[in-house]
Parts: structure tokens; sequence; C-alpha cells
């Protein structure tokens, strides 16, 4: 059964565009959680957790106590995951998502489903999928999991600067993720850096308590991601496709290398409702992942699934240049894909003024002068749609981060203000 992209939804997400300064109250929950297998601990501006797969208990089990504990310190957290699920579909869009869930969910890993599994069974929704009733169902749950997968698409930015042009010779990212956060702040209100724990490894990601894939995140071996949709209006079919975020959680998880970890979601046999970037970094140097699977190719060519590097030819009228650096958008830019770039003045924009203000930083390039790049804004931060600018009034988290040294800088959106500051302020995060 094929499904279309659902109508409104860019429409929408534009409406909700434009910020507004009022403070927004939050409801106080306890200040910690701790419980056999979950650690959460409310850091002010985000919440520090820890899923500790070593402890015995089953999946499932730590999907409910992980449950448990979000409600212990987010009490009105199903009212604000349902509310901006209410806000990104009407009822009668609501309703096709969930038949995209019930197509996708097959091929979801087994020991995730079972953790979202676990999760459900303690919100209060049960069974009963009522749209905007401030409660979270199991299908509402799987459906917030697999949001990119089933609902819209998402704007993004990546750069990273390596070799010579890095002032100490490690690989530096910045990573900008430009979401709809919600009329009332829903997902500030819930970000979270998350620690998955396992016998011999650890995963980390930056994103928000219940939502169990990776849109932001790194491995203990050093090698970190970041995905960025890019839409080419192909039909949209969610029938035997997979989610993306779940599986760069597992590419994550079971590979050592960020080139096994590319390899894996590249891999032709993962198909995926959406097509998308993934900008993927090592200790040394940095690539991304242009993942399109059903967009048209230009100059004679076939779609891509394919590596880009800072060497690749490029589409016409597209250029980099920039020595011992790369950068995305959410656009498809090697030779002979398709081209979502050149007429998509939110893409142009935006990748233009990366290139000017990376190159404006001379021939190296300092930890602080990448956080730079990442919050350039000409004045106040701007609307994503018009000003180009790199971090904007859709800007919900930047992360600068050095694999080589695991040091993390990130900037999370104040919960309770919607209008993003225009210096914005960097917690320096610790990873274990």
């Amino acid at each position: 059964m094929r499904k279309y992209l659902l109508a409104g939804c860019l429409i929408l997400l534009l409406l909700f565009q434009a910020g507004c300064g009022e403070e927004i109250p939050a409801i106080a929950g306890d200040a910690s959680f701790q419980a056999e297998g979950v650690s959460i601990v409310n850091k002010g501006n985000y919440y520090n957790v820890e899923i500790d797969f070593t402890c015995g208990l089953t999946h499932k089990q730590l999907g409910e106590a992980y449950a448990k504990g979000i409600l212990k310190v987010v009490p009105n957290y199903e009212s604000l995951v349902d509310s901006y699920i209410g806000e990104n579909l009407t009822s009668y869009e609501n309703k096709y998502a969930m038949y995209r869930v019930e197509d996708i969910k097959p091929q979801v890993n087994k020991e995730y489903a079972e953790e979202i599994e676990g999760m459900a069974s303690v919100f209060s929704g049960g069974s009963q999928n009522k749209f905007k009733d401030n409660k979270i169902s199991k299908d509402e749950f799987f459906l917030f999991n697999l949001f990119t997968d089933a609902v819209r698409g998402t704007q993004c930015s990546y750069i990273s600067v390596y070799g010579d042009r890095s002032d100490d010779h490690r690989n530096m990212v910045a990573r900008n993720l430009d979401w709809y956060g919600g009329s009332v702040n829903q997902l500030p209100k819930i970000q979270a850096f998350i620690t998955y724990k396992y016998t011999d490894k650890k995963v980390y990601s930056i994103g928000y308590l219940g939502y169990m894939g990776i849109l932001t995140g790194f491995n203990d071996h050093k090698v970190f991601a970041g995905i960025l949709d890019s839409g080419t209006n192909a039909p949209y079919s969610s029938e035997g496709r997979r989610s993306y975020p779940l599986d760069l959680r597992f590419a994550l998880e079971n590979t050592k290398t960020m080139k096994e970890a590319a390899e894996f979601m590249q891999d032709p046999t993962k198909l995926y409702s959406f097509n998308h970037n993934i900008g993927f970094s090592d200790p040394d140097t940095s690539i991304i992942l242009e993942n399109n699977f059903s967009g048209n190719g230009t100059n004679g060519h076939k779609v891509k699934r394919a590596i880009r590097t800072e060497d690749s030819k490029l589409n016409n009228n597209v250029s980099w240049g920039i020595k011992n650096s790369i950068a995305s958008v959410n656009s498809f830019i090697l030779y002979g894909n398709h081209d979502n770039h050149s007429s998509n003045k939110y893409n142009t924009k935006r990748w233009n003024n990366i290139k000017k203000q990376l190159q404006n930083k001379g021939s190296t390039v300092s930890f602080e002068e990448l956080k730079e790049v990442a919050c350039y804004a000409d004045g106040s931060p701007g609307t994503f749609s018009e000003s180009g600018d790199v971090y904007n009034k859709m800007t919900l988290q930047m992360v600068i981060f050095q694999p080589d040294t695991l040091k993390l800088e990130v900037f999370f959106r104040p919960k309770n203000i919607r209008k993003n500051p225009g210096n914005p302020v960097f917690e320096k995060i610790t990873v274990s």
C-alpha cells in the first residue's frame, strides 16, 4: 500500500516558525529519579539520563522503569507529547499516520520495540488512540518514536573541520537541529543527554526523553553521527520501510568505525520512507552519506546512496572548495544525485552562509570559532525560510563535538522561552 506525504505538514510547520518571547510555565517534577537500570537527573535545561542494560532487566522492563522515571521528573510528559503530535497533524492525518506506524513497526529492531512497548504500558492511553486527549497510547508512542519516518521532514546543518584546518589537527563537528519545538515549547521541556550502557560499549544520544532513536549521537569508539532530512518530492511509501534514526542507533551500537556505520546505513536492502543525509565523523575526518533511494538523478545518472567527501565532484552550480572541511544542509549535492539544492532557498542560503563564515575564520579554525559558525545569524536569529541564518528561530539544539577528546558542548533552547536568545549559552557535558 502506497501512502503519500501528509498534506499540510510543511504549511503547519511554517505557520509555527515565528517564536514568541513570553515565558512558558513548566510543571515541576522531582529533581532526579533513580531505579534499577535507570537514572534521570534534571540539569536545569536538559535531563541527564543513563539506561543500564547490564543490570539484568529485559528491554521491556527497562522501558517500564524509564517511563516511570520520566513521569516523576516531568509529570505532564503525556500531555506534552500528545499535544506535540496534535500540533503536527490534523485528526484526519493522524489516522493515516497510524497506518504508517503499522507498516514500519515490523522492521523495528525487536529489542527497541520492546523498550517502546514497555514505556507505553506505563502511560495512561492504553490501546485507545484518542486524538489530543493529553494521554499517550501505545500506537501514539510508537508514532512519537517514528516521527521522522511517518510524519514530516525536518531541517538541520552539519559542519566539520579537520587536519590542517583544525587548530589542533583534531576533527571538530558542529551540528544544528532545526525543528518545530511546539507552541508551548513541548520538545525543549523534555530535551536530554542519554547514555545507553552495555557490558562492552556505550552509546550517547542528544535528543529527548522517551525518544529511543538517534537524531544526534556517538559511541565510545568515537564515531559521531547526525541526521538531516533531504526530501525529493518522490511519492511516500511506508510499506516494508525501516526507521533510520533507530537503525542509526543500531549502527552506533554495533560498529566500531565511521566507514562501517556508513555502510550499514547505506545498505541497499534497507529501505526507508524518507530520503536523508547523515553526517558521520571520527577523530580524523568527516563524511556525508547522501542516502537517496527514490529521487531522480541528474546529468544522466540514477539515484545515489553514496558517500560524499570534501573532494567529491558536485552537481553543476554547487561548489565548496574549503580544504580539510565538509558541510551539509538538507539537500543532495553529489554529482549525478537528485538536485533538491539549487532551487531551494532554505538550503542555498544556509549553504552559502556556512561557506562564507567558515572562510572568514581563515586557514585554521578553533573550537570556539567553529561554534561561532554554527551560531551565525544576521542579527537576531531569523526565520528559517527567509533569513538563511545557520542559527535561526527553529534551532532547538546546537552540538559542538570533538570526537578524539569527547569534548562536548550543547546549546539547548531554554525550556521556558520560545524565542531563541541572541547569545546562545552552551552546556559543557562530561562524557563518562
